[in-house]
């Protein structure tokens, strides 16, 4: 069995710049990508929390539900998923991309508020002090983005969300 080798500096330099450079899907292309999904791939807890109160799958499950139908239709009789389902998809991926981006950064700007160097956080992520650096640069941006949160869902019955409480003297 052969390996693949491993990717050059300048690959995953390359790969970093092409992430961020990506434009993040609108909060409501996101939602509506959601929903796309989850009608048609939902099964089981996941098609019942969506009937009741509209809570779509994660978002790992729906693309990984869009995979899994293309490969069954490469393996056998069975149709491709249509290509709105691979729109829908890659839309979604973006939100997951940019909310794994910005939760990196904050991780980053944590670890550094706790004091530990570049140097100490690059041998922990194995890269050069110069890449975990320029990774950091990269993906500070993304924190400006808006990102399509899924809320918890609601308990079934309950047509809003309760007000969170804002002040310590509200609870």
């Amino acid at each position: 069995m052969t390996s693949s080798p491993e990717p050059s500096s300048a690959d995953v330099a390359m790969s970093e710049e092409m992430r961020t450079c990506l434009p993040a899907p609108s909060p409501a292309t996101v939602r509506a990508a959601r929903a796309y999904l989850t009608q048609r791939h939902a099964t089981g807890a996941d098609q019942i929390l969506w009937e009741l109160t509209e809570h779509p799958l994660p978002d790992l499950d729906a693309i990984d539900a869009v995979i899994a139908a293309s490969d069954r239709a490469q393996r056998g009789p069975g149709d491709q998923p249509q290509p709105m389902a691979m729109a829908a998809a890659l839309v979604v991926l973006g939100a997951a991309r940019l909310d794994m981006d910005q939760t990196e950064a904050r991780l980053l700007d944590a670890a550094q508020a706790s004091a530990m160097g570049w140097e100490q956080i690059a041998a922990i992520l194995g890269l050069t002090i110069e890449e975990t650096e320029e990774r950091h640069r990269h993906l500070k941006p993304r924190l400006d983005q808006p990102v399509a949160h899924v809320l918890p869902p609601r308990p079934y019955g309950q047509t809003h969300r309760p007000r969170a409480a804002t002040r310590t003297s509200d609870q």
